[in-house]
């Protein structure tokens, strides 16, 4: 796996062995970014995309010591929107990425990427509202609908994306419930829900996705992700929402939430999912994290076993992967760091 970090100019590689427990150091990465804080991992594992001030940068993966080589650098055409914090990648051709800043008034770009899987160029823009401030993205299976939380702003919005034609359509706002601020999503791969965790009110959302339309339907059914006898929810705020994306149904819905207070712990709640509609069918847990995430609590789930999750703390400086079994899951690794990891993606 990879991850990139706030404090530092680094991409690690680490090595998870299931059968020892053991997850460990294999290539510490200097590379161009300032502050690689969020990353992503291009559909052919080739090359990996980086958050970095003013821009985004892309580097080729070297499969066999898992070295880092800076191939393009895309720069911000709005100088004012320096603050990229978030990239991802579509798995589907032609393969576009796209990154947001978190800044009020500020676009998602829309990019290309050449034969090699290089960024080469910006081809639209994703326009929000100027109060808009974006967090998170996600992409539905087809690659044909992006879904954005403005944190700043309290919305969704859906956009639809032709990188054939280049072209980019603003489908739909929607405005979160008071006091939500959504900050990150994850679509289902048979792309009828999108899950949205709304940071200030520590929930996560469901939203029913039309198909053909990618448009959005607000089910108004929300989940906790805290204990639900907590009643200062503004002592946490929600982080991080994952599932697998791949052909396989996805069993799990994996979300973390942190802790404004040092000493008290984070929390990370799985969902079990109906494998024909993809809707949630259970809550199984909300377990305490070994630490209180600071910055990041950002969950990943491993794409060869899905029992598999990595879990970072960017305020203790440690990632940890942790397993499922039925209703509970705990940590079956950890790695101490000297820096504060952002997000994980894994290569298998």
């Amino acid at each position: 796996m990879f991850t990139g970090f706030f404090s530092k100019s680094s991409i690690y590689a680490l090595e998870f062995d299931d059968s020892a427990g053991s997850l460990v150091l294999l290539a510490n990465n200097t590379v161009s970014s300032s502050d690689p804080k969020w990353i992503a991992l291009d559909a052919q594992k080739r090359n990996i995309y980086a958050t970095t001030t003013g821009g985004f940068h892309s580097y080729s993966l070297n499969r066999t010591d898992f070295s880092l080589n800076l191939e393009s650098a895309i720069s911000n055409p709005n100088e004012s929107c320096s603050n990229s914090n978030f990239i991802t990648a579509s798995h589907v051709e032609p393969y576009p990425v796209y990154g947001v800043p978190y800044t009020t008034g500020c676009d998602a770009l829309a990019m290309h990427v050449d034969d090699s899987g290089s960024i080469s160029g910006i081809f639209g823009n994703l326009t929000y509202n100027a109060d808009c401030g974006i967090h998170g993205l996600a992409l539905s299976a087809d690659g044909n609908f992006v879904y954005s939380a403005a944190d700043a702003g309290n919305a969704v919005w859906a956009h639809g994306v032709d990188a054939h034609a280049d072209t980019v359509t603003e489908l739909q706002y929607i405005a979160a419930p008071s006091s939500s601020n959504p900050r990150h999503l994850a679509v289902h791969p048979n792309s009828a829900f999108v899950f949205v965790v709304y940071e200030e009110a520590c929930q996560l959302a469901v939203f029913r996705r039309d198909e053909m339309t990618g448009t959005l339907l607000d089910t108004n059914i929300t989940y906790p992700l805290i204990p639900a006898s907590f009643t200062n929810t503004s002592s946490y705020w929600a982080d991080e929402v994952t599932i697998l994306d791949t052909t396989v149904t996805p069993r799990y819905l994996i979300a973390a939430t942190r802790s404004h207070d040092e000493t008290k712990k984070g929390y990370v709640t799985a969902f079990s999912l109906d494998p024909e509609t993809g809707a949630i069918v259970e809550q199984l847990f909300i377990t305490e994290t070994t630490g209180s995430g600071g910055n990041a609590n950002s969950v990943s789930v491993a794409t060869y076993n899905e029992d598999y999750f990595a879990i970072t703390d960017s305020g203790d400086d440690f990632i940890e992967v942790w397993r499922i079994d039925g209703a509970s899951a705990s940590p079956v690794a950890h790695l101490d760091l000297d820096g504060q990891p952002a997000n994980v993606v894994w290569f298998n």
